[in-house]
């Protein structure tokens, strides 16, 4: 008798567990989705800015007749060609995981590596920003100083966005890290995946 009791409470426990982990499993696709389409967003919002700066700068070098300002409208054009083609394939790329099936431990794992990517484009949009100072304060120093000053000024503008860009979208995915890891109580996360820890 002592045996049959045992067995059905332990029956039981493992039920609760699978269900908790089910929960678990459903809640961490959710949050899995709240990244997708944070990620999305920040594409439609790069992209804009990239196809804005494309327009504007080939316009404004036509159009200016100072060389200053026709460098800087280049330039702007030739970033915003870059960030256009970042914008694209990040978009395609968070449409494509938002059709994939995934386990718990890719999802903690592409959320963090997001995050991580985010912060140290951060730091290299900082770099930009010097590098663009740099530029237009030597300019006088350089063969063709209207060129550069107004390349100095394009890249500074550009790291400014850019810092603003990569700086709101780390901290929207911070801002979700308590929930995601909330999650991970009762959840063992290995190198081959996550599951559960049965205690009976």
């Amino acid at each position: 008798m002592k045996l049959i009791t045992t067995i059905l409470l332990s029956l039981f426990a493992l039920q609760v567990q699978a269900q908790r982990f089910v929960a678990d499993d459903a809640a961490f696709a959710s949050l899995n989705a709240k990244r997708i389409k944070t990620n999305h967003t920040g594409m439609k919002i790069l992209g804009a800015w990239g196809a804005a700066n494309i327009v504007g700068g080939v316009t404004g070098a036509l159009v200016a007749t100072d060389k200053e300002w026709q460098s800087f409208h280049t330039m702007n054009a030739l970033w915003g060609a870059v960030n256009l083609g970042i914008a694209g394939m990040g978009y395609l790329g968070a449409r494509k995981e938002a059709k994939e099936s995934m386990a718990c431990g890719t999802m903690l794992n592409r959320y963090e590596s997001g995050k991580r990517l985010f912060l140290i484009n951060a730091g290299l949009d900082v770099i930009y920003i010097g590098s663009g100072m740099a530029l237009t304060s030597y300019a006088d120093e350089l063969d063709n100083p209207t060129r550069w000053r107004g390349y100095g000024k394009s890249i500074m503008m550009q790291g400014v966005f850019l810092v603003i860009f990569d700086g709101t979208m780390f901290a929207l995915h911070q801002h979700q890290n308590k929930n995601w890891y909330k999650l991970l109580e009762g959840v063992c996360v290995t190198g081959n995946g996550v599951g559960v820890n049965y205690k009976f």
